[in-house]
């Protein structure tokens, strides 16, 4: 399993990735999930991300989910985000 914080979401603002900003991207991704993926898992993954406070745990399936629709649907800056917080955890 491996934790991510939607709530405290941190993304480069410039393709340099010199600077950092940090949001809460709960309802955002969760809307995405809701509107443009299909399924009940989705469903399930898109509340338990919206109604998420901090770091959450998420099955590989669950990350695998994440992963495969912020890179359809996501900014690369989002994308590399929600990499980063993967990746941190792997050190």
């Amino acid at each position: 399993m491996k934790k991510i914080n939607f709530q405290s979401l941190e993304i480069y603002s410039d393709i340099s990735k010199s600077k950092k900003i940090s949001g809460d991207a709960r309802e955002s991704f969760a809307n995405i999930l809701y509107t443009q993926a299909n399924g009940i898992k989705m469903h399930a993954l898109a509340m338990k991300i919206y109604q998420s406070e901090g770091s959450v745990s998420y099955t590989e399936e669950e990350v695998s989910i994440i992963e495969n629709v912020s890179n359809r649907y996501c900014t690369p800056a989002f994308i590399d985000g929600v990499q980063e917080q993967l990746n941190n955890q792997e050190q």
